[in-house]
């Protein structure tokens, strides 16, 4: 994600990458989970997830950096908070699911993003 970042941020956008769940993807989360409670990593875990819609909200579009065509439950949540904003989304990949992608403006390039969006 980072390298797509920096591609944008040379075009002159400000990006904002989330930064992925320590206690799900982080650096030995399985010590994480030994150390605290299953009410304490959920209560961070929602915490990381409002930090998210809180980046979308003040954002003027979204880009969601799929690998292949995934999509897990919070990239979903996110694209239905983007659309309750009225936030123009774009995707790295196209997206399998029919729904979510009608909601999709476009599948580009970073690169091709930038031409897409101008400042």
């Amino acid at each position: 994600m980072e390298k797509a970042a920096v591609i944008l941020r040379k075009a002159g956008f400000v990006v904002i990458v989330p930064q992925p769940s320590h206690i799900r993807h982080g650096h030995k989360p399985e010590e994480l989970k030994g150390k605290y409670d299953k009410r304490t990593l959920t209560k961070w875990e929602g915490e990381g997830a409002l930090s998210h819609l809180a980046n979308i909200k003040k954002c003027d579009a979204v880009y969601i950096f799929n690998k292949g065509s995934y999509l897990g439950p919070a990239v979903t949540v996110e694209i239905g908070y983007s659309l309750a904003l009225g936030k123009p989304i774009y995707s790295k990949a196209p997206i399998n699911d029919i729904t979510v992608t009608n909601f999709i403006k476009a599948v580009v390039t970073p690169a091709k993003l930038s031409e897409l969006i101008k400042l």
